[in-house]
């Protein structure tokens, strides 16, 4: 990454926010044009990622991401963290743990991972 780019953390941190907030204006600064959710092929490049978010708040309001922690530094990412309401906060229904790839200041690719509970 170079170094007058945002810091990764940041970045990532910044996505997440625009998805609990519906903020849209933040998707062109964090996501890079040729950005992929290998999770949802479907969505590519910032404008499909502010269509996801418009239909995930009209479908399904007070879904919220969680962060516990990120690891990494620099271009690789691993974030650590959940799926839950807003009516419950900080109570995560889904534990996820997501790997994103960061070039230049924008997230670049994202594989997401559920965690698996006995």
């Amino acid at each position: 990454m170079h170094t007058d780019s945002v810091p990764s953390h940041q970045v990532v941190r910044r996505y997440f926010q625009m998805w609990n907030t519906g903020d849209l204006s933040i998707a062109p600064q964090v996501l890079s044009p040729d950005w992929t959710d290998h999770a949802h092929p479907e969505v590519n490049g910032p404008a499909d990622v502010q269509r996801a978010v418009t239909q995930t708040h009209t479908t399904r309001p007070g879904l919220r991401f969680y962060i516990d922690t990120i690891l990494g530094d620099d271009d690789l990412l691993s974030v650590v963290g959940g799926v839950g309401h807003e009516s419950r906060p900080r109570a995560i229904d889904i534990r996820l743990i997501w790997l994103i790839r960061v070039l230049d200041g924008q997230m670049v690719e994202m594989w997401t991972y559920r965690l698996s509970t006995p």
